[in-house]
């Protein structure tokens, strides 16, 4: 018997999966269809109330989403993008057609269109969760506002829901808020509606102050906040009565052992037991919430760096040149682009998830390892390239979500508890500048513990080396 190429795909999926899947991703496609559905006449409208006139052409509306969406990837140029486009429809149009045909799509399309996939999101979801922990912090993107011939540092703010694994929110501060993310958070608050009660807020040390500490409290606002080692607080708990206006608030303490190996002065090999201390401030009441748990909260901020690496990595996001009379909307028009395309892979993820056979990872029984199980991520961001046309245009079907299944979604296995400190091979970038720096202080750091001599050591180095001892010599 001889297959066509669908046949294969159906075939293939039926051995991994099953009929439920099959049928979940059907409904899946259609409510996805709904998105973008009548686009080019819903912008026409929104136009035509702003008295802005429109006229038709050879690309339309919702070629321009296309573009803009397909562009939105960190390696694609607009040439390419704009090529790729004309290709499949069979047209010549220079790529300035494309921007200034998307340049008039109002930022208020965008934002119906992630309002829209945010409920839709929110329904798959299903949450049942008596707290939903948010994890909130800044990053810095390099932009073009000024249009000086260099670039400016740009704070933007991040909102991400580590109890669902999906951002919230990406707010564009600009040049303007650089180092302080404090305000930032204050303002968001201030004009959003945050459901209180359900709500975890967790920030890291550089949000740690008691006048912050009294707001969140003023705001009735659930928090736990990594302290500052050398506060006050921590080595006179009496302080806090008069620092802090709130009887519930409570200092929690604990350290994590981990084993490292860095270089000596000669190079060689060193076995070092590195002590980390951490300092907690929550006011989450302690019959509810005990120690543990919320270590146990801080530990999911990690997810927040997550994202912003995921993020930078797989979209234009962390170098933003383009100048332009409207430069600032259209970088908010990125990022809502940024965190619809988020969406969209986690809709189909999720669908996958809950129904599909999983390939669980089988360890054999000599391994002692325990692992994490997860989806890659970037490939399945990868693959979101080869469906959004069909998305946008509202013509994706159950068999294009199969197919992106199969070859999308793949699991990676990592080891539970490994330290993977952030290293870049991108010569001047910041981490790679972080670990040449690093390298050196801890050859400082051997050297003066093999001496024992801490004085040659300034006082952050001599923090350091208390909490260091080496294993073998």
């Amino acid at each position: 018997m001889i297959y066509n190429f669908l046949d294969n795909i159906y075939l293939n999926f039926f051995k991994n999966n099953n009929f439920n899947l099959l049928n979940k991703l059907d409904i899946l496609s259609r409510d996805i269809n709904l998105l973008f559905k009548d686009s080019n006449t819903n912008i026409k409208n929104i136009l035509l109330k702003k008295k802005i006139k429109t006229r038709n052409g050879k690309i339309t509306f919702t070629d321009a989403l296309s573009y803009i969406f397909n562009y939105s990837f960190i390696n694609d140029s607009k040439q390419t993008v704009v090529s790729n486009l004309n290709f499949k429809k069979n047209i010549n149009v220079n790529p300035t057609s494309y921007y200034k045909k998307e340049f008039k799509i109002p930022i208020s399309f965008y934002n119906d269109i992630f309002i829209k996939i945010n409920n839709l999101l929110n329904k798959y979801l299903n949450k049942n969760n008596s707290f939903n922990v948010i994890c909130i912090d800044g990053t810095y993107s390099n932009t073009n506002i000024n249009n000086n011939k260099k670039l400016e540092t740009s704070l933007n703010m991040g909102y991400y829901d580590a109890t669902n694994h999906i951002p919230i929110d990406l707010e564009f501060k600009g040049i303007e808020y650089k180092n302080k993310e404090i305000k930032s958070f204050i303002e968001y608050i201030n004009k959003n509606n945050f459901d209180i009660d359900n709500l975890i807020l967790v920030f890291d040390r550089a949000y740690f102050s008691y006048d912050f500490i009294n707001l969140l409290n003023q705001h009735k606002l659930n928090f736990v906040i990594r302290s500052k080692n050398n506060s006050i607080c921590i080595k006179d708990k009496n302080n806090i009565i008069d620092k802090i206006n709130n009887n519930n608030v409570r200092f929690i303490h604990y350290e994590n052992k981990i084993t490292i190996t860095k270089k000596d002065i000669n190079n060689i090999d060193i076995k070092l037991e590195e002590t980390i201390e951490c300092n907690l401030v929550t006011n989450l009441n302690k019959d509810n919430f005990n120690d543990e748990s919320i270590k146990n909260i801080y530990l999911m901020r990690w997810d927040i760096e997550v994202f912003f690496k995921l993020i930078k990595s797989n979209f234009k996001f962390a170098l933003l040149r383009e100048h332009n009379k409207n430069t600032i909307d259209q970088y908010k028009k990125k990022y809502l682009i940024i965190l619809i395309n988020i969406y969209l892979v986690r809709l189909i993820e999720l669908v996958y998830n809950k129904y599909s056979k999983k390939n669980k990872f089988n360890s054999n029984k000599d391994n002692k390892n325990i692992y994490n199980i997860k989806n890659n991520n970037t490939l399945m961001i990868s693959g979101l390239k080869n469906i959004i046309d069909l998305i946008i245009n509202s013509k994706i079907d159950k068999n294009n979500l199969i197919n992106y299944c199969n070859n999308y979604i793949k699991k990676i296995n990592t080891i539970k508890g490994i330290s993977n400190p952030r290293i870049s091979k991108t010569p001047f970038t910041k981490w790679y500048v972080k670990s040449y720096s690093n390298y050196y202080q801890y050859i400082k750091i051997i050297n003066a513990i093999k001496n024992n001599d801490l004085t040659t050591l300034n006082k952050n180095l001599k923090l350091l080396a208390n909490n260091i001892k080496i294993i073998n010599k």
